[in-house]
This record gives structure tokens, C-alpha cells and sequence, in this order.
């Protein structure tokens, strides 16, 4: 399954790289947005609250269906307590940097669109317990699906939001969970500007 995903993502990565040329007759664009990440997994979001991942789009399509690239990066600082119960803080560092990639299906109603989609999106992130020297860091493919709303003042301009689940899964345990995992519910918000 996970090998099926990253040459999903290879592949559209290629595809909006090295296309331009083949896909001439496509839209092409960019976005970029701020996001905020709810619902996270309790455990996580008691050490570090809600994220605010940046990032930037690129995106091509024809007609109903567009395919978008991105890069994201998160960088948060929180605490974890013991689990004795003692007074002690550890002090973390997280950082994560994803490339989601997603199909979706758009629709417009006159200046309005409308879109649903799915992929994956692969992260690498590190933890620093600062304090205790440790780091653990990796990097795992996971899936995504999101849906999509905004408004084209003109030909160039556009806003939106996102509302999108992207799990980000580290394939590793911890003495709470059985799988940790760094994401959640996003919400975002930004400018698409289109060539």
C-alpha cells in the first residue's frame, strides 16, 4: 500500500514538473494559505496545542479535474509531564515538513468553486527533547482527503478555504498510543493565483 502511494505521488509530482509541455492546454496556478490543525490526537495536542502548518500549492487541471502539489512546514514547541504524576516539564521541538498531493474533482457555480478530493502526502519529522538529548525523527507516506471552496475575483485571483484530513502517521508507538500521529483536522485559508 505504501509503495502504491509514493509512485502516486511520484508520478504527479513528475506530472506537474515536467508536463508544462505535454499538459500546454491545462491551467496551471499557485497557492498559498496558513493553516490551523484541529482535532489532533489528544496525546499529541496535550504536549503541543493546535499546529499552524504554512505552506504553497502548485496546481494543473483540465475542465473538472485538477491535480495539486504542495510543501508544508510545521514547527512547534511544547511540554511533556511525567507520567508519575512528578513536577518536572520536558521541553520538545517539533518540526515537520509534508508534500501532499491530491486528485480532485471541482465544480463551478458562475465565480464560485466547489471541490472534493483525495491523496496522500508524505511527512519527515524530528521531536527534540531538549533536555534529554533525544531526537526522534522518520518519515511516513499517509492519505489525505480534503475538500475545497473558494471565489475568482478575475481571471488571475482567487480565494479560498480547505477543510482537509491528513492523519500524518508516524508508524511509531509511544508508551500512550499505539500510533502517534502529528496531524489532524486542517483549516485553511489563502490566495490562488493563476497563470
Amino acid at each position: 500500500m505504501e509503495m502504491a502511494m509514493r509512485r502516486i505521488i511520484f508520478l504527479a509530482v513528475l506530472g506537474l514538473i515536467f508536463g508544462a509541455e505535454s499538459l500546454a492546454g491545462m491551467d496551471w496556478g499557485f497557492s498559498a494559505g496558513a493553516n490551523i490543525c484541529v482535532l489532533r490526537q489528544e496525546e499529541v495536542r496535550d504536549i503541543y496545542g493546535a499546529g499552524f502548518p504554512v505552506g504553497v500549492q502548485a496546481w494543473t487541471g483540465s475542465k473538472n479535474w485538477i491535480v495539486s502539489a504542495g510543501f508544508e512546514y510545521l514547527f512547534e514547541r511544547g511540554h511533556a509531564l511525567p507520567l508519575d504524576g512528578g513536577q518536572d516539564e520536558f521541553p520538545l521541538r517539533l518540526r515537520v515538513t509534508s508534500i501532499p498531493v491530491t486528485l480532485f474533482y471541482q465544480v463551478w457555480i458562475k465565480d464560485i468553486f466547489l471541490a472534493v478530493g483525495g491523496g496522500a502526502s508524505y511527512s519527515w519529522y524530528e521531536e527534540n527533547w531538549e533536555d534529554l538529548d533525544i531526537i526522534v525523527k522518520g518519515q511516513k507516506l499517509g492519505p489525505l482527503i480534503s475538500f475545497l471552496g473558494g471565489y475568482r475575483f478575475n481571471a488571475r485571483w482567487s480565494i479560498f478555504a480547505n477543510v482537509r484530513y491528513d492523519p500524518m502517521p508516524t508508524g511509531k508507538s509511544s508508551l500512550l498510543v499505539r500510533e502517534v500521529k502529528l496531524g489532524g483536522l486542517k483549516l485553511t485559508a489563502g490566495v490562488m493565483f493563476t497563470l
